[in-house]
């Protein structure tokens, strides 16, 4: 997301916050042979987050997860927009999300009404501020939101 970030402080305060328990790291080698590592974390409220990290220091991803039907879930994926990456404006991208919620909420609807299926995926416009891009999906009863950013690789 920026050189050098390596979002631990930022994800461990967020679980904190929620009540998220995080897993050890788990390390993967890409078909590249450059390693990527990932952080996930649940709780019991039925919300999740998932981390990524290119060379297993910067991270290039997070993932946050909740249910379309828990109050505050909306309140944990805006919690996330706040994410402290240098040049993020943490204002704007509260309320794009609200207005993603919204137009991802109606598209939802509208999809069902036409398809009669529920399991339906819709997808927010993106969302740039900084060195970041965010993304709202809705698929049946989850909303992820989705922030990536344009992760550091050392050279070799």
């Amino acid at each position: 997301m920026a050189a050098g970030y390596t979002g631990m402080d930022f994800l461990t305060g967020l679980s904190k916050d929620w009540k998220l328990k995080l897993d050890k790291p788990v390390e993967q080698e890409m078909p590249d042979g450059k390693k990527r590592a990932y952080v996930n974390g649940s709780g019991g409220n039925g919300m999740t987050v998932s981390a990524g990290f290119a060379e297993g220091e910067n991270m290039s991803s997070l993932l946050c997860r909740s249910s379309t039907k828990q109050s505050d879930g909306i309140d944990f994926l805006a919690s996330s927009t706040g994410i402290d990456v240098p040049g993020v404006d943490h204002s704007k991208a509260a309320s794009w999300l609200k207005q993603a919620k919204q137009e991802t909420d109606s598209l939802y609807e509208k999809e069902v009404s036409e398809t009669g299926n529920k399991k339906e995926c819709v997808v927010s416009g993106v969302f740039t501020s900084g060195p970041v891009a965010m993304i709202l999906y809705r698929a049946y009863d989850k909303y992820s939101l989705r922030i990536l950013g344009g992760a550091v690789v050392k050279s070799k």
